[in-house]
């Protein structure tokens, strides 16, 4: 992957709140990276399943489609802790308003490389901290 590439498109986080058309604050993100690259990236949580583009490639969102970015979360490779085979970034004290995609209590992620890595298709997990309202 290189700078600006798709990392993984939207993917859906199931069940993110306990009600349809529900509302939250996120406190915190973490990034669990198996394959221990400790790239720079961008995460972006979204209130609908749109695509950013072909993976490994450049980003690619229609403007359309860019209205359901709620929060952008930059994970810079000094956030990340070295923990022998596996790299873990933690983002706390974030203040973003989040909501379910329509009728759902669905929220979607998608993540952009911000450098060069090479992944394999499970490497990278997300923990995401949301305050329900």
């Amino acid at each position: 992957y290189a700078d600006g590439d798709v990392l993984a498109d939207t993917q859906e986080v199931a069940s993110a709140f306990r009600v349809s058309d529900g509302l939250g604050r996120l406190l915190s993100l973490v990034v669990i990276d198996q394959d221990d690259q400790g790239v720079d990236m961008d995460i972006y949580l979204l209130d609908g399943n749109v695509s950013f583009g072909a993976e490994n490639a450049a980003v690619s969102i229609a403007d359309a489609n860019a209205l359901k970015i709620l929060a952008k979360i930059p994970i810079a490779t000094a956030d990340y802790y070295d923990l022998g085979g596996v790299r873990v970034a933690v983002k706390s004290g974030l203040d973003a308003i989040l909501k379910a995609a329509s009728g759902t209590n669905k929220l979607y992620v998608a993540v952009v490389s911000r450098g060069a890595g090479t992944y394999t298709a499970n490497g990278v997990k997300l923990r995401v901290g949301i305050e329900q309202y």
